[in-house]
């Protein structure tokens, strides 16, 4: 719980920046950390960095430093402590440990956000198969201390030991049943893409970063009223609708883009990803409103992530958006930067909220959708 009795409890964010020469990036990744320690509902009480050469084996941060994070976590009234570093379950364990509240890092706080999102079986499905991956080596080293395995006798099981194997075993069969259950959910779902195609129209998926405005354009372009919120990560199973407003075609709406998301999360989302996939085209939605270093960063994660999925980039079509919020006399600026940036893959900018030169964007998919592939 991220609340209590209505108020938001106070979260310390920390981070180990490995790259002495980055005096920028570094900035951008804190900034939207720290958005999504807000969007899971923490109220954030300060920020500490370190610079070292590499991470930390037992704590991340060095000793010197995880007694300084003590402090202020005392000094702050932090309830937790939130870190941008991927943990492993000992840095974990020994941190909160240590600094005795609740260590959370990026992939455990995505998780908090998507469990506020999560609204249909799918995607509860997929978070707690993202959680059991990321929980499992923790639980069970977490086990091994409190029940002392192989310490009390190292030559018999001990009483503590068989409650470990219990505590580990039961584990196993939750991940187990989960991964079973999407495994068969994936299989109906590559039908249905197969049904889908036999009745021949293509299938364009509607991809970007989170809050890029993604189904504000699925609903521009299929007159539907699906929810849209500016929190991160509304949708996190797909929608699909066929449409024949601007010509036939299967649109797809999917799970949002974030910078360095871990392989984990994508695996235990692999059945949403799939509908990027498997589709004949992407529209890659890009927030052309966003500071223009956010937005490069952002897009160039985009781009990374769908590189990642194996997608041509031949099959995508950007779609500069939120052209309504910028100055008219920008607007030529930010297409021409992007379009410098992603050449030769064709932007076209839009505004969905405005339903603006939507029929310019779809005109440009169906250009893509004909030309012969390669």
């Amino acid at each position: 719980m991220s609340k209590l009795m209505g108020s938001a409890l106070k979260a310390l964010i920390g981070m180990v920046k490995t790259n002495p020469h980055d005096h920028n990036l570094y900035l951008l990744k804190l900034t939207e950390f720290k958005s999504l320690v807000e969007a899971a509902g923490y109220e954030v009480c300060g920020v500490v960095v370190q610079v070292r050469s590499k991470e930390s084996v037992d704590y991340v941060f060095g000793r010197g430093k995880v007694e300084e994070i003590k402090n202020l976590v005392k000094e702050k009234g932090a309830s937790v402590f939130t870190v941008y570093n991927i943990l492993t379950s000992k840095q974990k364990y020994n941190l909160e440990s240590h600094l005795g509240v609740g260590v959370l890092d990026r992939y455990e706080v995505t998780l908090e956000i998507f469990d506020k999102a999560s609204s249909d079986e799918l995607s509860k499905l997929q978070i707690e198969l993202a959680r059991l991956i990321k929980s499992y080596p923790y639980e069970k080293l977490k086990a091994s201390f409190k029940y002392r395995v192989g310490r009390e006798h190292p030559w018999k099981r001990s009483s503590g030991e068989y409650i470990y194997h219990s505590v580990v075993n039961t584990l196993k069969r939750r991940m187990a049943r989960v991964y079973d259950e999407l495994e068969e959910r994936k299989k109906a779902r590559i039908e249905q893409i197969i049904k889908r195609r036999r009745i021949g129209s293509p299938i364009v998926c509607i991809a970007g970063y989170y809050s890029s405005g993604k189904t504000s354009l699925f609903n521009a372009l299929t007159g539907l009223n699906k929810p849209v919120s500016p929190k991160p990560f509304t949708t996190l199973s797909s929608k699909y609708y066929l449409s024949n407003k601007y010509g036939e075609v299967f649109l797809v709406d999917t799970i949002g883009f974030v910078h360095d998301l871990d392989p984990k999360m994508l695996e235990s989302f692999e059945l949403t990803l799939n509908d990027i996939r498997f589709s004949d085209a992407i529209i890659l939605v890009v927030d052309c409103s966003d500071p223009q270093p956010i937005m490069l960063f952002r897009l160039s994660t985009c781009l990374d992530e769908l590189k990642n999925l194996e997608i041509d980039r031949n099959r995508i079509v950007i779609a500069l958006n939120k052209i309504d919020l910028l100055d008219e006399g920008e607007v030529p600026n930010r297409l021409k930067i992007i379009s410098d940036y992603v050449n030769p893959i064709p932007v076209v900018p839009i505004s969905a909220e405005r339903k603006l030169n939507l029929e310019k964007l779809m005109s440009t998919v169906f250009s893509k959708l004909n030309q012969p592939k390669t």
